[in-house]
Order: structure tokens, then sequence, then C-alpha cells
């Protein structure tokens, strides 16, 4: 009997015409000692070419652009060079991430992958589709992470969501190999407030409405529609009556213009903004209005502050700022 390459044992196979039936269960048998064999052969030491590496990946990203002090998990995807799904690593307690974090992927032969990271994916918050990824079945282009929002209502704060998506090869010629990930945000922070706001004893709720809750795993928006669902959040008022909130929303981007912001009363039901026709609730314009050159994949923090001015007998104006820059109408006059 001859050894091989890596000290692997060339088989010799006859296969009669009385057996021709059985060859399916043949060949898989023999893969399945083809395998026990390599494995053995890597133990052994003998050859460690076809054997699997070492691999680690390190994150990179701009710290101007991601908060790095939301990643606390990270899920890494591996699909093969077919494009279907074949392990998946975790890590669920990161305790500080940073230029310095990595992820081991043992057991990765020498070939090509596609590696997809979803960082801060709490499974309070997503989940993925189809459930559960099935090895050497599901592939990359059905693969979908996604939203829960029950009841198509989100009252509490979502985690914030990253993502990082890499092709490598893993080569024969090393035994150890490092990549480099390059992480972004998908999330984002919106903090409302008021100045002016005449006192009184109502109590107001922070909303967006939007239908964006589902992405293929190269991080683009999902092509079906969805039901709209709200984010919401009490206000809260600070020592001058006035009011404060945060909404974590997910990607925002300039050609999609379905997400809309509104203040409303809780005791009468009333809107409090947008008001009338003259003002306009629509995010993606409240943003673009006060900073045409706002870059949605760099910018993640947006501090929305609506001013009141006037009085009950000659009625308020509200003059909207976004991150200090106001917003302005079609005619570059202020909202009101």
């Amino acid at each position: 009997m001859d050894l091989g390459r890596g000290g692997l044992i060339a088989l010799p196979v006859t296969i009669k015409n009385n057996v021709m039936k059985k060859r399916p269960h043949i060949i898989l048998k023999t893969a399945i000692l083809f395998t026990g064999l390599l494995l053995f052969s890597c133990n052994m030491k003998d050859d460690l070419t076809y054997c699997p590496k070492q691999v680690r990946v390190h994150f990179t990203y701009n710290p101007q652009e991601v908060s790095i002090a939301h990643v606390d998990r990270m899920h890494l995807y591996v699909f093969n060079e077919e494009g279907r799904f074949i392990s998946e690593f975790r890590d669920e307690q990161i305790t500080r991430f940073d230029s310095g974090y990595y992820i081991d992927l043992p057991g990765l032969y020498p070939g090509a992958y596609r590696i997809v990271a979803w960082g801060g994916k709490d499974e309070r918050d997503y989940t993925t589709s189809p459930a559960p990824f099935e090895k050497g079945v599901t592939t990359f282009d059905e693969a979908l992470l996604m939203l829960q929002h029950p009841g198509d209502a989100i009252s509490a704060l979502i985690h914030h969501l990253f993502h990082a998506d890499l092709h490598i090869t893993v080569d024969m010629g090393f035994a150890r190999q490092l990549f480099y990930m390059p992480l972004v945000q998908l999330s984002n922070t919106i903090n409302i407030s008021t100045v002016g706001l005449p006192a009184s004893d109502e109590s107001y709720i922070f909303t967006i409405t939007d239908n964006n809750c589902t992405y293929t795993f190269d991080r683009s928006f999902a092509k079906h529609t969805h039901t709209p669902f709200i984010y919401s959040a009490s206000c809260s008022k600070d020592g001058n009556n006035q009011l404060r909130a945060t909404l974590h929303v997910l990607r925002l981007d300039a050609n999609r213009r379905t997400p809309k912001l509104e203040i409303l009363s809780q005791t009468t039901t009333k809107t409090l903004f947008p008001a009338d026709s003259k003002q306009s609730g629509d995010l993606i314009e409240l943003i673009l209005s006060a900073y045409k050159q706002n870059n949605f994949e760099t910018t993640h923090t947006y501090d929305i502050v609506l001013t009141f001015t006037g009085d009950d007998s000659t009625g308020f104006k509200v003059t909207v700022t976004v991150n200090g820059w106001k917003v302005q109408n079609q005619e570059d006059d202020l909202i009101e």
C-alpha cells in the first residue's frame, strides 16, 4: 500500500457491475475515510500543506465613524468559494473592543472564503434568516439579518449594529495568517430636544416610523418591502420644562425617504412636531436641508433641536437645527 503526499493512503477502488447501485454509499464511505486519514496525517505532522490553518481576524475602523464602545459582541459567518455557509464563530462577551481585539477561526483548510461579521448582534434585537443556517446548504445570497419588532413597535433602545465583509484566501504555504476586516456602523443615534417650549403638564412621546429592518449579508437593504414599524421613546423634561429623548435607528440613506419623525402629546394626542404642512417630519429631508453634504455612511449621531419663539397670542415659530445647522426649506427660509 503506497503512501501519497502528506501521508495519505492511496486506495484502489474496483466497482463491479453487481454493486453499481451501491456506488453513492461507497463514495460517501471513501470520503469519510479520506477525511479521517487527512486529519490523522495532520495530527502526525508529516506534511501540513493541506491541513487546517491558524486564521486570526482583526478589525480596522475609524473611531470618528464607529462607536466602538458599543461593540460588545461579534458574530462571524464563513462562506466557502461557492457561497455556501460552512461555519460560525461567536464572541458574546467582549470586555474591550479596540485595535488589538481579534477572533481566531480554527479549522479552515487552504482555499477561498468570504467572512461576514455582525458586531453588536444582540439576539434580543436581531435574528438571521433562514434560521438556523445549515452548513453546506444556506447560501450567501439568501442570508439575511433582520431587526425583530413584534407588534410593529420598538419602545426600547435597540443595540447598535456593525458590519464587516472580507474575501480571504487561506494559503497552504503558511501555518498562520492574519486578516484585517474594515468595520462600519449601520445604526444611528437620534437625540431630540426643545428650547423655549411653554411649560405644561403634558407628556410627550418621540417616534420615528420606518420600514428598514432587513439587510443582506453585504449590508445592502433587502429588496422586499416591509410593513412600517415605529421606534418610540417617552420624552423626559429638564429643569426648564424642556423635552429630551433619544432613539437608536438603523441605517439611514439619502435615497430612502421613509423615516418619519414626530413628537406627539400623550395627553391631548396633538402633534407638537410637525404641526402643519409647512413643517417636514421627513428625517432625511431635515438632515439634508440642514447640511446638504451630510455623509450617512460616516455620521451616525444627529442632535435635533427645536427652538420655539413667540407666545400664545401671536403663535409660535419653530426653528429646527441638526448638529448645529439650521434646517431650511426649498426657498431657503426657516421652517416655521
